[in-house]
């Protein structure tokens, strides 16, 4: 009987092991709160010297908040996989046009 109850415990086991790890895979909140400052960083930045930002400065601090925030939401909201996938889409065009935007202003900062 005992070896029976053993087999039983070996085959559910991995069951319960997987169960376990999936509900592990939030977001740690240490991450979110890092992501939540540099948002309010950004932020201050922007307003603090709203008047000393040109318009390529305003886009790029725009597209950056915007692409932290959409990072944020897609953390946070139970979307579906298509969903998620614009999501990241999204987020990763907005922060890539940010960094666009920091090169082209440095360029026309010192280059040109």
């Amino acid at each position: 009987m005992s070896t029976q109850y053993k087999k039983i415990q070996k085959k559910n086991a991995p069951a319960a092991d997987a169960g376990q790890a999936k509900s592990n895979m939030k977001p740690k909140a240490s991450r979110d709160l890092l992501l939540l400052i540099m948002m309010a960083f950004s932020v201050l930045i922007m307003a603090l010297g709203w008047e000393a930002l040109d318009s390529i400065g305003v886009a790029m601090y725009t597209c950056l908040i915007i692409g932290m925030g959409v990072v944020y939401v897609n953390r946070h909201g139970n979307f579906t996989d298509k969903v998620h996938r614009i999501l990241v889409g999204v987020s990763m065009g907005t922060l890539f046009a940010s960094v666009g935007l920091l090169g082209l202003s440095v360029y026309m900062q010192y280059f040109a």
